[in-house]
């Protein structure tokens, strides 16, 4: 067969000979190429592994490059020293692009999924066709990530870090986990909370690769089945998906809530061990209703109002039977930053149809019960013998309340009716009562449970506290709007001068809702009273932990939504190090355990053994420290004991793969077997 080689070289010898005056004319030389083409490829077959395509066009461009712009093109007429080779250059036909399947050379080092980077030993470079491609310098992982790290560190900003880090995931998945992995604890507030929110805020203008897939509800209605199908990966097993919003406090960001997905799926990696190819981060983009992205030409999602309604369920019905038909019917799927009006409603609507949850409900929800589990060698007594009550009573912070009052059901014996009883809510008009309950006809369905008699009626949390007078106090106010007037806003005046910021964010003097006179009262009604400001970020956390600990003599057991640094208290003169409150602890290992035991549904117990797990973690020294949660070092550890618990309890409740359920020994070591090794693999 005539290759395309030969024929390139055909053409050249056309030209040259026109060049030297050899009498050729133009019009014969393109009616010479194209009976070549036709020759070469039997109109239109393909010769040789080279398609007449291809062919085609590679003469199309030996011919440009000879100056003869009349090949395959219109370009006959025109005078060569008035139009240029591109002007006269028609487009060629489409053509299929492949790569093949072995990847060596250059594109065996720019594929971040097998990229060594200078760990390639000297046979790897030989073989695989890399020798004179990389510096002869050579590094092992070690090496490279303290390189990665003083980079880092070199960055004042953590913004720049997060891109710094994302930059390296995308040359070297290994390496950009091996660094997550042994600087988990340094890098956790870079690659997650604070830090991704001001990521998110800023995600349309600093955009420069998608990872994830976005589905569209202005084009891709009854196409979501395919576009899946153009995800590479076959056998997912994590989605998380986002609809923007509700993103971290932030409010609505569209699809620049993305940021949160794919940093979740990072962490699910980097801390609970799941392979990177199995999780997939989607953004399903049903518009925004912030008028200031829709304003922004930068903006990258739809500029339309957001969907509402039976046609925004029927999307999100579509959107789940999409990923159980392409990815099977146990593929888990984790709701992220949905609004407090879809959260539960859409979990409680996909409950009975796979494994779903939400973090912004469950792990929040287990990762307080941790907490409160893992303070009671300093408060005393059992979880059931606290009064708690619970500032901000929305989806995430009702969610709170029944994972505790679950918790309180099982362990004594008694209903979840008489165990919420033991659990009171504020919200932005007040206590949440039973007088209430008869009189609002606009009182919020998911409240009513916690609506109880014979309380009275207070309009804000210091007289709620003063009323029902309990041993541990949790802020956890999520919606921007309770943050400026209200019972959830502080003290008169603070909360009505909060200024919104650029896409939702916070400016201005942020208000602490827990006052001194309510951490006072809190330190009179418990020897050792819990307090967690849970709110986040920052700008919007109930109290500090220094106000905390100066308000109640260095007696209190305090947690935060925030990163917090270590302090001296100033009631006894002690170093207080408290961690930071998230369900980080909770959802990568949570994630595991589900995969570990091919589980078919997600139910309540398996976040209280989640919790429990996270609590059994907790040392002595730790509380000493004035900590409830475990180091963020542990992280690992602390995720293959959760993947245990929660494995073992899919198996105790008839929702895990058929067969015996293995001990609790032998299920923490299948976990660290099953997680995800970064170390480099040997090509040879």
């Amino acid at each position: 067969a005539f290759g395309g080689a030969g024929i390139a070289r055909s053409t050249m010898g056309l030209a040259a000979t026109a060049r030297r005056g050899g009498g050729v004319a133009l019009k014969d030389m393109r009616a010479a190429a194209t009976s070549m083409l036709r020759g070469a490829c039997g109109g239109g077959a393909t010769r040789g592994g080279v398609s007449c395509t291809a062919t085609s066009h590679g003469v199309r461009s030996f011919a440009a490059r000879a100056g003869w712009a009349g090949v395959g093109g219109r370009g006959e007429e025109e005078d060569p020293e008035e139009t240029s080779v591109w002007e006269a250059h028609e487009d060629p036909p489409p053509l299929t692009p492949w790569v093949r399947q072995v990847i060596s050379g250059v594109q065996l080092i720019r594929n971040p999924r097998y990229n060594k980077g200078m760990a390639f030993t000297d046979d790897e470079r030989d073989r695989m066709h890399m020798r004179g491609l990389l510096p002869p310098a050579k590094f092992s992982q070690n090496m490279q990530a303290k390189r990665v790290m003083r980079n880092v560190r070199g960055l004042a900003d953590p913004v720049a870090q997060h891109f710094h880090l994302l930059g390296l995931q995308d040359r070297n998945e290994r390496l950009f986990y091996r660094v997550m992995i042994d600087h988990a604890e340094e890098l956790m507030p870079v690659m997650y909370t604070p830090t991704v929110g001001k990521v998110c805020q800023k995600f349309s203008e600093v955009f420069n690769r998608p990872r994830g897939v976005y589905v569209s509800s202005h084009r891709d209605r009854g196409a979501i089945y395919r576009i899946l199908k153009n995800w590479p990966e076959k056998f997912v097993k994590l989605v998380v998906v986002t609809d923007g919003e509700r993103v971290m406090g932030l409010g609505d960001l569209g699809v620049q809530g993305m940021g949160v997905a794919v940093s979740k799926t990072n962490l699910y990696t980097s801390m609970g061990g799941v392979d990177p190819a199995d999780c997939l981060p989607v953004c399903i983009d049903v518009g925004t209703n912030n008028q200031e992205l829709l304003n922004d030409p930068l903006y990258i999602g739809q500029k339309t109002p957001r969907l509402t309604g039976e046609q925004y369920d029927d999307f999100l019905d579509e959107f789940v039977a999409a990923v159980k038909r392409r990815f099977g019917d146990r593929c888990i799927i984790q709701f992220e930053d949905f609004s407090n009006k879809n959260g539960k409603r859409l979990l409680e609507r996909y409950a009975t149809q796979a494994p779903t949850f939400n973090d912004d409900i469950h792990g929040v929800a287990a990762i307080t019960l941790a907490g409160i589990i893992a303070a009671l060698p300093k408060t005393g007594g059992t979880v059931g013998d606290h009064r708690y009550l619970i500032a901000g009573a929305g989806e995430t912070g009702t969610g709170i309340g029944e994972m505790i009052a679950e918790h309180i059901a099982q362990t004594a014996r008694i209903t979840v009716v008489e165990a919420r009883k033991k659990i009171w809510f504020v919200d932005s008009k007040g206590l949440v009562t039973r007088a209430r309950a008869e009189v609002e006809e606009d009182l919020a369905l998911h409240k009513l449970p916690w609506a109880h008699d014979g309380t009275p009626d207070c309009h804000t949390v210091l007289e709620a506290v003063r009323a029902i007078k309990p041993t541990a106090l949790i802020g956890v106010r999520r919606h921007r709007h309770s943050l400026q007037k209200g019972a959830l806003a502080g003290p008169e005046g603070v909360g009505d001068g909060i200024i919104l910021g650029k896409a939702g964010g916070m400016a201005g003097e942020p208000p602490r809702l827990f006052t001194r006179e309510v951490l006072e009262e809190m330190g009179r009604n418990a020897a050792a009273p819990l307090i967690f400001a849970l709110s986040r970020p920052e700008t919007i956390s109930e109290c500090t932990a220094e106000q905390a600990y100066a308000a109640t003599g260095g007696r209190c057991v305090f947690a935060t939504g925030c990163p917090v640094h270590p302090f001296t208290s100033l009631a006894d003169g002690r170093t207080v190090a408290p961690r930071q409150s998230t369900s980080a602890y909770i959802f990568p290992g949570f994630a595991m355990g589900l995969i570990l035991a091919d589980a078919t549904r997600v139910r309540a117990p398996m976040f209280i053994a989640a919790a429990e797990a996270v609590a059994s973690m907790v040392t002595e020294q730790d509380l000493a420290a004035g900590a409830v949660y475990p180091r963020i070092a542990q992280v690992r550890e602390v995720s293959a004991r959760v993947a245990a618990r929660v494995a073992g309890k899919c198996y105790e409740m008839g929702l895990a793969k058929r067969g015996a359920a293995p001990n609790h020994d032998r299920l923490v070591a299948m976990a660290k077997k099953k997680m995800y090794n970064p170390a480099y693999r040997c090509y040879m």
